[in-house]
């Protein structure tokens, strides 16, 4: 599959649910978490399929469904899940499904990611609400050693207490293995008219669920590559280079599915 022939299978669709992770996808990753973006031209387009006739969108990511609020707040009548599916909040901001926080597991689990900050300080913790994240981009060079070594004790920490470890672009995060993007999709076209068109990208490991469901289903699983992670351990349907390629791709979708939003569409 090419990106136009993606175009015209999900602008013909008679129902269709467009999902795409937020870093890596409609936003550049950045070397703090705290400053992506997303870009201006994937809100316009996600904004015009959010009004389209038959058309679903959501934004699926690990951050908390606060955080990816924020910043997709320019936008309307879409679904959020956040925290890989920890949480998922309707159009209109309705919490319509959130796990119970298993906080004494993540208590514990801090204190052994303090110890690996104590080793490696460049190493940082995030605490969210259902899951713990050490975020290692900020390691330099001659630390990384190290660093791999305190993750690798911390990742083995955290199996012994039940959570998944998902090791991301440059990111080790523990979370419930009862929650992935994946089962977040299903979730949701449950939802939906049966027969609907799932569309799902995402650029690193914890979108490989998401990816593996929609295609059993039918649906088109969307990897966007970086020079972190080139390849996925899932297969895709198509493979595009950057967040540059996918936001060309929803710009085109909204142009022939919602009507058009500003300059044509540019695919190459």
């Amino acid at each position: 599959m090419d990106v136009l022939e993606l175009v015209e299978r999900a602008a013909g669709a008679p129902s269709l649910l467009l999902a795409t992770d937020f870093d890596g996808t409609i936003a550049e990753i950045t070397s703090v978490a705290g400053g992506a973006v997303a870009a201006p031209r994937a809100l316009g387009a996600l904004e015009t399929l959010s009004r389209a006739p038959g058309t679903t969108v959501a934004i699926v990511t690990g951050r908390t469904i606060q955080d990816v609020a924020a910043r997709t707040a320019a936008l309307g009548a879409v679904w959020r899940v956040g925290e890989h599916g920890a949480e998922i909040a309707a159009p209109g901001g309705e919490l319509v499904y959130r796990a119970e926080a298993p906080t004494e597991a993540l208590d514990a689990l801090e204190r052994e990611a303090e110890k690996a900050v104590r080793r490696v300080p460049a190493l940082w913790i995030e605490r969210k609400r259902c899951s713990l994240a050490l975020h290692w981009r900020l390691v330099p060079a001659e630390a990384r050693p190290a660093a791999l070594d305190a993750l690798g004790a911390w990742a083995d920490a955290a199996a012994r207490r039940g959570f998944v470890v998902m090791r991301g672009r440059s990111i080790h995060e523990a979370r419930d293995a009862a929650h992935d993007k994946g089962r977040a999709l299903a979730f949701l076209l449950a939802r939906l008219p049966p027969g609907t068109l799932v569309v799902y990208a995402g650029d690193d490991t914890t979108d490989e669920p998401a990816i593996a469901h929609a295609r059993a289903i039918g649906g088109v699983g969307v990897y966007i590559a970086s020079s972190e992670r080139p390849d996925t351990a899932v297969e895709p349907d198509l493979t595009l280079d950057g967040p540059g390629a996918w936001i060309a791709f929803l710009a085109a979708l909204a142009a022939r599915r919602g009507g058009q939003i500003g300059e044509a569409p540019r695919l190459a």
